[in-house]
């Protein structure tokens, strides 16, 4: 840019430095929804806004949600928009493109907005609304005022008359009236309204923890019992690994007997669909290993998460590097959960770790993408729509079940180089420490986003070795790690078939065993 050119650019900014200062000033802004008629499957939104300044009021509805990365575009469900002043003057607007709509206030300070949208998908990314239940997530529902995301904005549900409303921040009975501080805690809270559910609470660590379950079915009651107690070692164990987090409630949302599946981690929640109903005969019930895995993102990707998942932008799809730690390592430790928090015995934690394993040797994907890029295609795949035949199952491999691999790998071998005394939770931990415990960024929530780099970084000073050449060769490459020599040096042999399986050496040495026994529990030491 010449000298020129750069001092007109520099006048133009200046002078609209007033003008942005004046549209950043916080406004009032209020959200209320409705369903006076479920089997219509039609929310009714409205959002009051005061103190609006300027000739327009631009507003935007999510083209994604965080957890589930593909664009979605959930504007295509919304309905029957208007505008009008606090006067009842019907307000001009126009959309700029598929998911913003820009009003003309033509003065007015207030502006209410309303609006209808159809949904009527259980899941964690949707919305639905029939005669069994209302449930949202608030990606797909609620537009937020452009530039005004960090304001304090408040919710009123108006519930058909019965029906109990239940999420991570109810506090008492009938509750109604919810105040957020800010627009991406609003939509970070998924929200149950049901004539009926089972709602049953427990302390760990000084937090309450509640499980909702709306089932679809009869309720076996030794189940209800058992499910509350398997949660419980659940929170348990995986609260030792970080550390319990800093809230006083966590709410379960669990939909069990419902047509699909899904999870979804929330600040103070996770939402949770199973199709199958409780039985209890089964080893593991329904909804558990969800759980494990959705409880253990109340640190990995809700507080210390990677720098593209917040603060958000909400207006194209997110391609990032690293959901390979982010849910890869996350899918690990939600299995490890089963074992070492005692839902499940020995022989069934060999027998996942093994499933992982054999998946991490044979997908044939796994030799076309690595960890790395197969997180940054994750809009590709991550639960959008296919329009086109493709050839993902040669050339696609799941950063879950890749990033899961790369974890036990890092697990296991921290663990034998140090006799026990060092594992993934210290990475975990120093990873914490440099980012979480960082200054703050912005004004989502503290501290600041962790980079790929950081996570080689904490690895390898966990490791007491440069983890640089494993990063490049085995997170941005495709070569496969060496299970069999990690294994063994736990005292445990690999052994493949139609379902391979993990096996313990009778010969193995008292350190060995050591290893293997740490690797099993999650004590270290």
């Amino acid at each position: 840019m010449n000298r020129l050119l750069h001092r007109a650019a520099l006048v133009v900014v200046v002078s609209a430095v007033p003008a942005l200062l004046a549209a950043q000033a916080p406004l009032a802004i209020a959200y209320r929804i409705a369903m006076p008629d479920p089997a219509s499957h039609l929310y009714e939104v409205g959002i009051d806004v005061d103190g609006a300044r300027g000739d327009t009021l631009p507003l935007q509805l999510p083209v994604w949600s965080p957890g589930r990365y593909a664009k979605m575009d959930f504007a295509r469900n919304v309905q029957e928009f208007s505008a009008t002043g606090a006067d009842g003057r019907a307000l001009r607007w126009d959309k700029t493109d598929g998911s913003r709509w820009v009003v003309s206030t033509g003065g007015a300070r207030s502006v209410r907005v309303r609006y209808r949208v159809f949904a009527n998908m259980l899941s964690g990314t949707f919305s639905v609304l029939d005669s069994a239940h209302a449930n949202w997530n608030g990606a797909s529902l609620f537009m937020y005022v452009e530039g005004h995301k960090p304001n304090p904005v408040t919710l009123e549900v108006r519930p058909p008359a019965g029906w109990q409303v239940v999420n991570g921040d109810t506090r008492s009975v009938n509750q109604a009236h919810y105040r957020f501080e800010n627009y991406d805690r609003l939509i970070d809270t998924p929200t149950e309204v049901a004539p009926a559910v089972l709602l049953d609470s427990f302390v760990v660590d000084g937090r309450r923890y509640r499980t909702m379950v709306h089932h679809n079915g009869p309720v076996p009651a030794a189940a209800r019992e058992r499910f509350v107690r398997d949660v419980e070692k659940v929170v348990r164990y995986e609260n030792s690994v970080f550390g319990p987090p800093p809230l006083e409630q966590y709410t379960f949302l669990f939909h069990i007997g419902y047509a699909g599946g899904d999870g979804m981690e929330h600040l103070y929640s996770t939402q949770i669909v199973n199709s199958a109903p409780w039985n209890d005969s089964a080893a593991v019930l329904p909804g558990i290993t969800t759980a494990a895995h959705e409880y253990f993102h109340v640190w990995n990707v809700k507080r210390v998460r990677p720098v593209a998942l917040g603060p958000f932008d909400y207006t194209r799809e997110q391609y990032q590097p690293s959901l390979w730690v982010a849910e890869g390592w996350t899918q690990y430790y939600g299995l490890t959960a089963l074992g070492r928090g005692g839902v499940v015995g020995r022989e069934a934690f060999y027998a996942t770790m093994a499933g992982l394993i054999q998946s991490n040797l044979t997908a044939p994907g796994r030799k076309e993408v690595s960890a790395r890029m197969a997180s940054f295609h994750a809009p590709f795949w991550d639960g959008t729509a296919q329009p086109q035949p493709n050839n993902g199952s040669q050339t696609f491999f799941s950063y879950y079940t890749k990033g899961a691999g790369l974890a036990l790998w890092l697990d296991l071998h921290l663990r034998a180089k140090s006799g026990n005394r060092r594992s993934l939770d210290d990475v975990f931990e120093l990873l914490k420490r440099r980012t979480w415990n960082a200054k703050t960024t912005s004004y989502y929530l503290q501290g600041r986003g962790y980079t790929e780099r950081d996570v080689e970084q904490a690895a390898s000073e966990v490791a007491g070795e440069n983890m640089h050449h494993w990063f490049e060769r085995h997170v941005g490459g495709t070569h496969d790690v060496d299970y069999d020599a990690l294994l063994a040096q736990a005292g445990l042999g690999l052994v493949r078939g139609e379902s391979w399986r993990i096996e313990e050496r009778p010969d193995a040495s008292a350190a060995q065993r050591a290893v293997r026994e740490g690797w099993a529990t999650g004590r270290r030491g």
